[in-house]
């Protein structure tokens, strides 16, 4: 199968106090985001990049992947998520699935890839994630509602996978009817559609604090 991949990196980095965002940051010398795009330059199955990014980084990103022969498109990223992945998909054409995948989560893995490949092909719509090690409970107002089941919860990860008319036709029914989501998988749920799981691995980590910015440096010298 082939695939084209949409990237935001459109964030600030607010949650680590900076002024600028956080996929320009360096780990060993390299930007996140670099580190997070070569995942899909060297995998021959992604025909292409898309990348949404803040407009006043647009320069900056345009000079890291001036070279790259997969970079297709790099987009002014919206005021959401969302925006920023829907200005993105609207340019997206001639391919059959499409993934999707933070710019800060820098240590995807081949066989995530492999299991997200293999499994979209049947399955339509597939995310990737880990079990909680912790037990999570439900709390409103500061009192604990009830205890989850933690054999039925995970943590979502990225990339997830889609046929491109499936994610298209969810975000199409999200913006319709205002929907407000933190991934593309609960629009594509919220659209009637089933979402399948492969696993992830604990290492696929966002950098969204500084202490994601430690642990980021210690799998690299695990690596």
């Amino acid at each position: 199968m082939k695939y084209t991949v949409i990237i935001p990196a459109a964030g600030l980095g607010s949650r680590m106090g900076l002024g600028f965002n956080k996929v320009l940051l360096e780990i060993d010398g390299e930007a996140v985001i670099k580190r997070t795009v070569r995942h899909f330059e060297n995998d021959p199955d992604c025909e292409a990049i898309h990348l949404a990014v803040r407009s006043e980084e647009m320069n900056v990103i345009r000079d890291f992947f001036k070279d790259s022969s997969k970079v297709a498109g790099i987009h002014i990223g919206g005021t959401e998520r969302q925006d920023s992945i829907y200005n993105a998909l609207i340019h997206v054409k001639d391919t059959e699935y499409v993934f999707v995948h933070d710019g800060a989560r820098p240590f995807l893995t081949a066989d995530v890839l492999e299991r997200l490949k293999e499994k979209v092909v049947t399955a339509d719509a597939v995310i990737c994630g880990v079990k909680t090690k912790d037990t999570l409970k439900r709390v409103v107002g500061g009192k604990v509602k009830e205890t989850l089941v933690r054999d039925e919860i995970i943590s979502v990860h990225t990339p997830q996978a889609f046929k491109l008319d499936i994610l298209k036709q969810a975000y199409h029914h999200a913006k319709e009817n205002n929907l407000k989501v933190t991934d593309d998988s609960m629009m594509v749920e919220a659209a009637g559609k089933e979402v399948y799981l492969v696993e992830s691995t604990y290492d696929n980590i966002k950098i969204t604090t500084s202490e994601d910015l430690q642990l980021a440096h210690m799998i690299l010298k695990g690596k």
